[in-house]
């Protein structure tokens, strides 16, 4: 019989499957083409059935056949909120705040959510990934991102 032996990748994988079924979905009038002429829709297509791949294999990872009497994992419900909701907070805030702040406290919300994220290790990685994000899209790929809005006059007027 099979049991579910990791509660957290069962749906971890099924949320991965859904997702891209329904990014396939969203890009059915794409014109997908060929290996060779690729059209618009080719690239968003073959990344969601990578998607659906590898959320199948962590689906099949997370079952096991006659799973013994252990306990189930609890579920933590604060790192489902956490993970939800810090990619929210970051696009409420990142036209106020600019892209190095919001991107410092996506990291730093997402961090609260693990049990094992030091909050030491989590300031100086959502510090990395804030420069390097501002280095990224507002400096190598000119993206029309700031990187310290209005929210931020002390610093913006330096950016």
């Amino acid at each position: 019989m099979l049991k579910i032996r990791n509660g957290r990748d069962f749906l971890g994988g099924v949320t991965m499957i859904c997702v891209g079924l329904l990014f396939i979905w969203f890009g059915r009038e794409l014109q997908v083409g060929n290996s060779f002429q690729m059209g618009p829709g080719y690239f968003p297509i073959m990344l969601s059935l990578l998607l659906i791949v590898i959320g199948g294999l962590i689906v099949c990872q997370s079952m096991m056949v006659d799973a013994g009497d252990d306990e189930p994992e609890a579920w933590n419900w604060k790192a489902y909120f956490c993970v939800i909701l810090a990619p929210v907070g970051f696009g409420l805030v990142l036209s106020g705040l600019g892209l190095a702040p919001a991107m410092f406290f996506l990291i730093a919300g997402v961090a609260t959510a693990s049990r094992y994220a030091k909050w030491r290790h989590s300031i100086l990685l959502g510090l990395f990934m804030a420069a390097a994000s501002v280095i990224l899209f507002t400096k190598l790929l000119s993206l029309p991102v700031s990187a310290f809005g209005p929210w931020v006059p002390f610093i913006g007027d330096f950016f």
